[in-house]
């Protein structure tokens, strides 16, 4: 996508690394009846590497994939200069079974709200091939925007994210669709110090909440675990959590 492949250039100014969410993370996986040079993960839509790359840190075995070829390129960059060894593959959600075996991994996580660009259904069989991909007992770590709030409140976009250096801005809109159950996610990238607009997007989103995404977990073999309402593990609460986060086993 042209707009994720401009909006690379800035991808870390604007998501950096949130040692808390990695920390979360880390601790979905860790406790798996393995050590952790032998925990095989996999980071669906891994942007610019960085989740990935902190975990290989740790000694977890990664793989991971975006859409994205601008994505993947800075990725390999980052891992070459960490000194870690992760295989990145530019591969869409839904055609993970092109790389990877069945019973391939011990854990999947896809973060940053990724999940919600599959429509309706298709989020259904992407969980289905996760819990494939997983072994017996693998987790799973899901998070995306808590559309359950946005809904009822009718809100309109989140705060505007301003990049550590202040250099960028990062300004999110959302558009309900009722009669298509869809939102229009309207994003631009602007250049803070003069205005300018860097990057603009407009996409589709399927507002994905909580009881559904349970419901299709299940329906996938999955068993819930956690529920938390932001990266420091705070308890989920409807109509003030800005995050969605869940977490679940394979059956």
């Amino acid at each position: 996508m042209e707009f994720y492949s401009d909006f690379s250039k800035n991808y870390d100014k604007i998501f950096p690394l949130n040692n808390k969410k990695l920390e979360l993370i880390d601790d979905t996986f860790k406790n798996l009846k393995k050590q952790r040079e032998n925990i095989k993960l996999l980071d669906v839509g891994c942007g610019t590497g960085s989740y990935s790359i902190a975990l290989a840190e740790k000694g977890y075995q990664l793989k991971a994939v975006d859409i994205d070829a601008e994505m993947i390129s800075m990725a390999e960059s980052k891992m070459k200069e960490a000194r870690v060894d992760i295989d990145f593959y530019r591969l869409g959600m839904l055609h993970l079974k092109d790389k990877f075996k069945s019973s391939s991994f011990d854990g999947v996580y896809i973060i940053g709200n990724v999940l919600v660009h599959l429509k309706k259904e298709e989020i259904k069989k992407f969980l289905k091939l996760a819990a494939e991909l997983l072994d017996e007992g693998g987790k799973i770590f899901i998070q995306i925007v808590n559309y359950y709030r946005i809904l009822e409140l009718n809100l309109e976009g989140l705060p505007t994210i301003y990049s550590q250096d202040d250099s960028v801005r990062f300004e999110r809109d959302y558009k309900y669709q009722e009669e298509k159950n869809t939102i229009y996610f309207i994003s631009r990238l602007i250049d803070h110090f003069n205005d300018q607009i860097l990057s603009e997007n407009k996409i589709e989103l399927y507002p994905l909440c909580k009881s559904e995404l349970e419901e299709n977990l299940n329906e996938a073999g999955f068993e819930i675990g956690a529920v938390y309402g932001s990266p420091n593990g705070d308890q989920y609460r409807e109509l003030n959590s800005i995050p969605l986060i869940i977490t679940a086993q394979k059956k």
